[in-house]
């Protein structure tokens, strides 16, 4: 019996990675520095404040001492934002491959055992499955009558529940698949 070799599908372009591992490296540490800068800088405004606590200096030099420590605040701000940004993207593209893959191996993993398992039932007909083709809209004529064409829609019938171990471990996976789509649609609505 031949073994037949399942080639692993290629990745799509919405599961590339947009930040490279280069970039958030950098990204890591320059958020690592901007952090660290607005630690220094609310230290010295903190200084600012308790000496006009204690009365070493007046409101007036309080503020003119603040406002270049003000700045620097508002631009190490921005930087950590679009660092922390930049990491959160890699974060959420790492896990979306990640979850692609493992969706990628389990399906060759299922695909190998149903080409294992095909050749010994000698099923009839092709080995690929055909789609099925829609039905043509048949021609409208004037309804009298309430057909079963016309009538509403019935409500779909309840699914069956999965009658094996290979049709559980598809409906887990698809339903993993299903939260984290949820998940990431979620995280996009609120960046």
């Amino acid at each position: 019996m031949a073994t037949i070799k399942i080639e692993p599908f290629p990745i799509p372009d919405t599961i590339r990675k947009t930040v490279t591992d280069a970039d958030i490296g950098r990204a890591r540490n320059r958020l690592r520095v901007a952090n660290l800068e607005r630690d220094i800088i609310g230290d010295a405004l903190t200084k600012i404040y308790e000496a006009e606590a204690k009365g070493t200096i007046n409101e007036t030099e309080k503020n003119q001492m603040m406002q270049p420590y003000k700045s620097d605040l508002k631009r190490v701000d921005a930087e950590i934002d679009t660092y922390k940004r930049t990491v959160d993207l890699y974060e959420l593209e790492a896990a979306k491959e990640d979850l692609f893959k493992r969706f990628q191996e389990t399906f060759l993993d299922i695909q190998a055992r149903i080409e294992k398992i095909k050749p010994s039932l000698n099923l009839p007909g092709s080995t690929e499955t055909k789609p099925v083709e829609p039905n043509p809209a048949p021609a409208k004529t004037e309804p009298t009558e309430l057909t079963e064409q016309n009538a509403p829609p019935k409500e779909k019938p309840p699914r069956e529940k999965a009658r094996n171990k290979a049709e559980e471990k598809i409906e887990t996976i698809r339903e993993e698949v299903l939260k984290a789509m949820e998940r990431l649609e979620q995280i996009e609505t609120e960046g």
